[in-house]
Order: structure tokens, then C-alpha cells, then sequence
């Protein structure tokens, strides 16, 4: 059977056509589809919903309105399944042969391809969500866009979020309150989480102090030369969005990137920062607002790893390297997080804070927690609520406390439940759950290597790779050094 199996495909792996379906354009941004490029409608949406004029925002994607039987993306998807399907013939015939070292290649090469296209279905399936009429077909939809995100992105970690919920549970019973709202809020939210009174669930330890400060040091020496680009002003001075794009265009400069044709631009359509690796951009919202330490963490997190990798990949010319193995989307946003939480010198700082309440709102949605998947209005109010209760520092709850809480909630929420119609319980993008995946992965990957920083950070830097599985790093090192 193998004999045939190889006299049956021995046209399909020839070297050329290896090459040819390796190199398959199939980088594809499925949250790129999830936009409501209107932004003057989706902020009147936004504080609508936190007025509570409206129980859910009102979102357009007309980028999915115009998936529909797109030729463009039909013609995408044909070319990444063909070289899915090429490519595990070649593997095949790899293994036949005893050849373990082309095999493991093209299997990078394949799951790449494979994630890609499960991407563009993805992305189907939240156009699918608007398109239907009966409730059939919309429970339909609803089953297909969670399988998909369950595809690409993976389960969430119930004991993780357990730990999560009942560490807030225990603020929450902790809280002194020193004045009503104060009291009100905390008891709310205490009552929420009450299936949490006596759970012995933890977080995961994601460094040591010892490892942080080691890493820490580590981080602003390596960076030095970048972040001296940034002004030295007090958290008090904040910057907006077209200073923020100077000052990262001058630090796109010290690092070498901007030679390289890497700009920092403002784009209105986006609601969070974004670098985009095909157009060698970093786009910033126009209501991008931060300060100097804001702006260090910002930059060594779509800067030093999403451009550095994806830029390292392009010089070595490969689109594998360049747009990420099947593996890579948590630990690169993880290392992003991580370096954020490196320059601070602690967990305890808003990039932490902001990869764990993403991971929050998530198992909240999904109704981790009790076996209700909620909608967004419901996620919504118990989320701003243990933000408030972890910001507030001295017991008070003054007006200005709660609406920061409010408007931080709101950006998970919008994260969350972008590409859907907000209402539909348990029906979320799950994308916004790997950046506490990636940190806790890039957290045992540092400690591993604590006292051999330089190599580790060299390793990370390869490409856009899953550096902390030591199969595909050695894999991906191999693929290297036979290129060269």
C-alpha cells in the first residue's frame, strides 16, 4: 500500500510543487472581518449600552456583509485547502521514505496552511450569524461560530478561571467599603460569584519575584536603545494619538525597523492597537491616549514582538515565519503581555490586569462558572464590577472610579463579543482568552531559562513560532540551518 501510495502521488511531491504549496499566500485576519468601520456610530453605540439606553450596542460589519460567496475569498480558500492537502500528501510520503526530518517540516508547513483556512471559515461562520432567518438555522450558525473558534483558538482553562472567580470573590467579601456605592457594588458582586464561597481553586504562578526582577533587568538592557526614544515625563502627561505615533516612529527607527519600511500610522477603524505584518504597520485608534510608561509597554508589545517577529520572518523568507505556525497566536501575544509586565517590573500592572480580565470575561460568557452562557449586557455587569472593587484602593467608590470601570469592561466586552450580535449568550470570539494562555506559557518558558536570558530571547525572536514548545523550535531551527 505504500508503494502505491507513492507511485500514485509521485508527480504531486516533486521538490517544485513542494515549494509552490509551501509558499501559498494564506495569511488571514479573521478579526479583521469583525470591524464596524464607523466609528462615530460605534462610539454612540458604546455609551448607549453603558447608559443603559440600550441592553446590547448596535454593531455593522460590513466586511462580513461582503463575505458572502466572495470571490476573492473563494479563491483563497481553494488555493489553502489544495496546499493543505498537497502538503500532507508530501508528508506522507516523507514518512514512507524515513525521512523524520522533512516530515516534521511539512508538517509545520501543512497546520500553518490548516489554521489559515480554518480562519476564513471562521470568519464564514460570523457571517453566517447575520445571514439566517429561522431560529434553526440560527442555532445553526451559533453551534458552527463556536466550533470554529474552538478550532483555532482552543478551550478555555476551567481551573484557571476558577481560581480567577474566586480570588475576585474573596476581594469582594474582603471589601471595606467607606461609602454606599461602595457597599452596594461589593455586595452585588458578592452575591454574583457566591458559588465561589469556599473554593479552593488558585491561579497559576506565572514567575517568581526573583525570576521577574531578573527578567526585568534583562528586558531594559536589551531595549535600552528603544526606549530612550520615549519621553521622560510623569504618569501625569499623557500623549494623543498623533504624538503617539511620532514617538513610536521614532522608536521604529532605533530599532532598525524603520529602514525596513515598518511606520506607525493612525487608522480610525480600529479599537485597539494593531500591527498588521503584510503592510508593516502598527495602527493606533485615533482615541489612542497614554502616557510614557504606557507608551514603553506599548512598543515592546507591538514593536519588539509582533513586527520584530514578523519582520525576522520576512528575512529569512519564509511565509511560515512570517505569519505564524499553527501554533504561535497565544504564546506571541503572550510575549507581548509578558515583556509589557518585564518593563514594569511586576504582575501587578495594567497588562496583567488587562490578559486576566479578558480570560474573565470569556469563561463568563461562556458560563464557566455556573453553566449559563451569558449575553453581553449580563457579562458586562459583573465584570465592571470586580474592576471597580480591584481599582478602588481605600474603600470609596467615587463616580470617576466607576466610570473608568465601566469603560474598561466595555472594551472586553466589545473584544469578546465583536463578529456577533451581543445578544446571543455564550456566542463570543475567544481570541481575547490567549493572551493569559500565551503569558502563563512565556512565564515557564522565561523561568526555564532565567540564567540564559540572551539565548532564550534570541529563540523567541526567530519568527512568528511557538518558542516554547521545544519540538517546533528545534523543528523550526533545523528548517533554518537547511535553508541557509
Amino acid at each position: 500500500m505504500d508503494n502505491d501510495f507513492q507511485n500514485k502521488h509521485a508527480e504531486t511531491i516533486t521538490e517544485d510543487k513542494i515549494a509552490e504549496y509551501k509558499a501559498v499566500k494564506s495569511s488571514y485576519s479573521d478579526f479583521g472581518q469583525f470591524e464596524d468601520l464607523n466609528t462615530h456610530s460605534r462610539a454612540e453605540s458604546k455609551q448607549r449600552f453603558i447608559d443603559n439606553v440600550d441592553y446590547v450596542p448596535g454593531y455593522q460589519y460590513p466586511k462580513l456583509k461582503s463575505l458572502k460567496d466572495s470571490e476573492a475569498t473563494v479563491s483563497k480558500k481553494t488555493d489553502v485547502y489544495n496546499a493543505v492537502l498537497e502538503l500532507e500528501v508530501a508528508r506522507k510520503a516523507a514518512d514512507i521514505i524515513g525521512d523524520t526530518s522533512r516530515s516534521a517540516e511539512l508538517q509545520l508547513y501543512r497546520s500553518f496552511h490548516d489554521v489559515r483556512l480554518k480562519k476564513i471559515m471562521l470568519a464564514e461562520a460570523a457571517q453566517y450569524l447575520h445571514d439566517t432567518a429561522t431560529s434553526t438555522d440560527q442555532e445553526t450558525a451559533r453551534k458552527s461560530f463556536m466550533l470554529m473558534n474552538q478550532e483555532v483558538y482552543g478551550e478555555l482553562n476551567q481551573e484557571w478561571f476558577n481560581g480567577m472567580l474566586s480570588t475576585e470573590y474573596k476581594k469582594a467579601r474582603e471589601f471595606q467599603p467607606a461609602d454606599t456605592l461602595g457597599a452596594e457594588i461589593s455586595a452585588s458582586l458578592g452575591a454574583a460569584l457566591k458559588s465561589f464561597e469556599g473554593s479552593q481553586a488558585k491561579e497559576p504562578e506565572v514567575l517568581s519575584e526573583d525570576e521577574m526582577q531578573k527578567l526585568h533587568e534583562y528586558v531594559l538592557e536589551r531595549y535600552g536603545h528603544i526606549l530612550s526614544e520615549l519621553p521622560d515625563t510623569d504618569d501625569e502627561t499623557y500623549y494623543d494619538a498623533q504624538q503617539c505615533t511620532e514617538i513610536i516612529n521614532k522608536a521604529l527607527s532605533a530599532g532598525g525597523l524603520a529602514e525596513e519600511g515598518w511606520t506607525c500610522v493612525i487608522n480610525p477603524a480600529k479599537s485597539n492597537p494593531v500591527t498588521n505584518g503584510n503592510q508593516k504597520k502598527i495602527f493606533l485608534p485615533s482615541a489612542t491616549r497614554r502616557n510614557a510608561n504606557e507608551l514603553k509597554r506599548l512598543i515592546v508589545h507591538e514593536q519588539e514582538v509582533h513586527a520584530r517577529r514578523s519582520q525576522n520572518g520576512k528575512d529569512k523568507d519564509s511565509e511560515l515565519l512570517t505569519s505564524g505556525t499553527a501554533d504561535y497566536a497565544d504564546v506571541e501575544e503572550g510575549a507581548g503581555v509578558m515583556l509589557e509586565c518585564a518593563i514594569a517590573g511586576d504582575l501587578s500592572n495594567p497588562s496583567f490586569n488587562r490578559a486576566r480580565e479578558r480570560y474573565i470575561t470569556a469563561g463568563l460568557a461562556l458560563g464557566l462558572d455556573n453553566g449559563s452562557p451569558r449575553d453581553a449586557r449580563e457579562v458586562y455587569e459583573i465584570l465592571w464590577r470586580i474592576i471597580a472593587v480591584d481599582s478602588s484602593k481605600d474603600g470609596t467608590m467615587p463616580e470617576t472610579l466607576v466610570k473608568k470601570a465601566k469603560d474598561k469592561a466595555y472594551v472586553h466586552i466589545e473584544n469578546a463579543y465583536r463578529g456577533t450580535d451581543f445578544w446571543m449568550k455564550g456566542v463570543i470570539y475567544t481570541k481575547l482568552k490567549v493572551y493569559y494562555e500565551g503569558l502563563v506559557k512565556n512565564g515557564r518558558y522565561f523561568a526555564d531559562n532565567i540564567d540564559n536570558l540572551d539565548v532564550a530571547f534570541d529563540d523567541a525572536m526567530i519568527g512568528k513560532i511557538n518558542h516554547t514548545d521545544p519540538d517546533e523550535l528545534k523543528q523550526v531551527k533545523d528548517m533554518i540551518s537547511t535553508s541557509l
